[in-house]
């Protein structure tokens, strides 16, 4: 009797176990799977995507500098991007756009910060880091509406 309560016991504990375990394996299944952004990745991605007279430009401390840069101007906002936002009453962050506003902005940052950079190379490498933050999934398409 004992015996037959103690396999009764262990075989609803089971069914149990394994009915939370297929629940929130199923859960975990539907989430979106959170970007990683690497920066050895990334310098290696925008290294084969910028133009070759670009790359052969810059040595590997600059590309990283300015990468390093430009996800914090992303991340933060550059001052006159927060100027912006302030000024238009949206304090939801700041939104990546496709203008040359932000490759000039970044240009003066890391000028400032010492690195010996052009502005067609911060353009080239601003794009290529867009184009990996896409690819990863960091960055998503605004559409005029406001609405993805």
């Amino acid at each position: 009797m004992i015996i037959a309560v103690i396999v009764i016991s262990l075989v609803i504990g089971f069914v149990v176990a394994a009915g939370v375990v297929g629940v929130q394996a199923q859960r975990l299944g539907r989430q979106r799977r959170e970007p990683v952004w690497r920066l050895a990745e990334a310098a290696e991605f925008v290294a084969q995507l910028v133009p070759f007279d670009i790359a052969a430009g810059l040595r590997a401390d600059e590309l990283e500098a300015l990468l390093r840069a430009h996800l914090n101007q992303l991340q933060f906002g550059s001052d006159a991007a927060a100027d912006n936002t302030e000024e238009a009453g949206d304090d939801s962050g700041p939104t990546v756009t496709e203008d040359r506003s932000s490759g000039a902005d970044l240009y003066r940052d890391v000028r400032r910060a010492g690195v010996e950079v052009t502005l067609e190379q911060v353009q080239a490498v601003v794009d290529a880091h867009l184009e990996y933050l896409r690819r990863i999934g960091a960055l998503a398409a605004v559409y005029p509406g406001g609405r993805m």
